[in-house]
């Protein structure tokens, strides 16, 4: 018994060893093998982005992925490349500075929609604004700022059209852009950090859907632009001082809503201007370098004394031609008493068409939330109800927003995200 024990003993020792033995020599197949591919995708890559044959690199479609999570030498690739056009695969929410390491020669970006961070060097980190001809925002809804400084020296690249959604665009994103012919803003845009510094060939800044914005600033249009006319956008409260140095610059208007205004260039040349405020209480600044100021007949008394307080002053004082009278709609006067009065009833009229409609969308957001989700919405079949007619209505008000985003915090959405869909939704009904 005692030899048969020690014969199965000896017969198991063998086996384990020789097991052993083909695990190791598996291992080590597979960790050559694993190499093996690892080097071949490098090479391919290699070919991919840096081959000398222009023909090769603007025809091939190819995706890159890791091998495993920690292959992190393997860079995933951002979408497909094909005759110079990035097609950036829908899921990527941030870009960062070295997203485009390796490509070559890209012409044109086409952003997903479901961007919602890009780096400022996102195309200068590696050189690729010196080939950057086009950009394509049009499917990109979630998207904040414009980092500082994005498209700089960007010298290939004739429009710019930032999308909706975005708040805020931050300095010298468009300086140096020598071949940029038209930018235009989205009507979200609240906050304008950049000027056109170097912009030569610009043409046209499309302010006509910005509402939100409360300031203009310093230098916005630079001296070396080829812009005729600047149309302040209603709501804009500021303008910086030397806001319109263009050389170029015949016509420049400015809505009710602005309050104070700087110089508008130097002294070689003198655009007319066109002011529809009553709300300036200083003009001197602005005085200084123009020659003719219009103004509505209902405020040509008012101007007239803001121009006795400024001393050796040259400009001529004009009533506004008929035909600028509507140019922001109709023109505010100086308020008198009698007249706050029949602009709050005329207001308070207004109201009237869309209170009932109000009334109906806040009853809908104080019930008891009931989370049914049909397949395809973002959110519960009554948030979709509720943003859809809050933007169907002919106004977006204050008070629908908080209506809407009120139900969402009852449902546990994000209002962030639920008020850039209601705007972005509101935004295709009438646009």
């Amino acid at each position: 018994m005692g030899l048969f024990k020690k014969l199965v003993g000896d017969i198991a020792k063998t086996v384990g060893e020789s097991l052993e033995e083909v695990s190791n020599e598996a291992k080590k197949s597979f960790q050559e093998a694993r190499e093996e591919v690892r080097k071949n995708i490098q090479e391919a890559k290699q070919n991919q982005f840096n081959s000398d044959d222009d023909d090769d690199d603007d025809n091939w479609d190819y995706p890159l992925t890791k091998l495993s999570d920690d292959d992190d030498d393997i860079r995933i690739q951002l979408g497909t490349f094909k005759n110079g056009v990035l097609t950036i695969d829908e899921g990527h929410t941030t870009l960062g500075e070295d997203a485009l390491e390796g490509y070559k020669k890209i012409r044109k970006v086409v952003f997903p929609s479901t961007l919602r961070e890009i780096d400022g060097c996102f195309f200068s980190e590696h050189g690729h604004e010196e080939s950057l001809e086009e950009v394509d925002f049009s499917k990109v809804k979630l998207l904040k700022e414009i980092p500082d400084g994005l498209f700089e020296n960007c010298e290939r690249l004739q429009k710019i059209d930032i999308p909706e959604g975005v708040e805020i665009i931050g300095s010298s994103v468009f300086d140096s852009c020598t071949n940029l012919r038209k930018i235009t803003f989205p009507s979200t845009l609240k906050s304008l950090q950049s000027t056109t510094y170097e912009c030569e060939m610009i043409e046209e800044l499309d302010l006509s859907k910005v509402h939100l914005l409360e300031e203009i600033p310093e230098y916005f249009i630079s001296e070396n632009c080829d812009i005729q006319t600047l149309v302040i956008p209603v709501g804009v409260k500021i303008v910086g001082d030397e806001f319109a140095s263009s050389k170029s610059i015949r016509e420049v208007y400015v809505p009710y809503t602005v309050e104070k205004i700087g110089t508008l260039n130097d002294d070689e040349y003198s655009p007319e201007v066109y002011i529809y405020t009553n709300k300036l209480t200083d003009i001197e600044s602005l005085c200084a370098y123009i020659k003719t100021l219009y103004v509505p007949e209902e405020l040509y008394v008012y101007y007239a004394e803001l121009l006795k307080e400024v001393d050796d002053t040259e400009v001529r004082l004009r009533k506004m031609p008929a035909d600028k009278l509507d140019f922001y709609g109709t023109p505010v006067p100086p308020l008198t008493e009698v007249a706050k009065e029949e602009e709050t009833q005329d207001t308070q009229e207004e109201s009237q068409d869309t209170q009932e409609e109000i009334l109906d969308i806040q009853k809908e957001s104080e019930e008891i939330p009931t989370i049914q989700k049909s397949p395809g919405n973002l959110f519960s079949d009554a948030l979709e109800e509720l943003i859809n007619s809050a933007a169907a209505s002919d106004e977006l008000t204050d008070k629908m927003k908080e209506i809407v985003l009120r139900r969402a915090v009852k449902e546990g959405e994000d209002p962030d995200e639920v008020e850039m869909v209601l705007e972005a939704r509101f935004y295709e009904k009438h646009n």
